[in-house]
């Protein structure tokens, strides 16, 4: 094969990774000639900074929250492509969704106060017109509950195309 990652990893693992996460052969690879591009401290750890020049998070329009609740710090190769899995192309809306919840959900229990479901809206890409509906309906629900979960955010965004706008872009 010769390729960055063939060389570095062994078939057995380059399966698993890819069995783990869903990239195929040639993302994997892409991906870790990229990871192991990053400039390290000297401690060998990969910055948060460096973490969010790579490619496909760098064009992720929730680049930072995925850095900071999903890749940051960094556990290493595997830990980066797993936290990157969660906005593969091929991964369904509903769970792009819930990952997106997870980047604003601050203390883990899967629920969204006012607060973060407004963050979380306002980092949404979508037009003017369309954000102006997103508000409407978080507003419609949060006149009837405190807290959000994953089944608020998908009826919060329905009618949007968001699956290909979470999606993770590779240049």
């Amino acid at each position: 094969m010769g390729t960055t990652a063939t060389r570095h990893l062994t078939a057995e693992e380059l399966l698993d990774i890819q069995h783990d996460t869903g990239f195929s052969l040639a993302r994997i690879d892409y991906l870790y000639g990229h990871y192991q591009a990053l400039d390290r401290d000297s401690d060998d750890q990969v910055l948060r900074s460096e973490l969010l020049r790579v490619p496909p998070v760098a064009a992720h329009p929730l680049a930072e929250h995925m850095v900071d609740t999903m890749l940051h710090p960094s556990l290493g190769f595997r830990h980066f492509l797993r936290g990157l899995a969660n906005f593969r192309r091929s991964e369904p809306l509903d769970r792009k969704l819930a990952s997106t919840l997870r980047l604003f959900d601050e203390d883990g229990d899967g629920l969204l106060s006012a607060e973060q479901s407004h963050a979380l809206v306002a980092r949404l890409p979508v037009t003017r017109r369309e954000m102006r509906a997103l508000r409407w309906r978080l507003n419609q629900v949060l006149a009837e509950k405190d807290l959000l979960d994953s089944t608020d955010v998908a009826h919060i965004t329905m009618g949007l195309d968001l699956e290909q706008s979470l999606s993770l872009r590779f240049l």
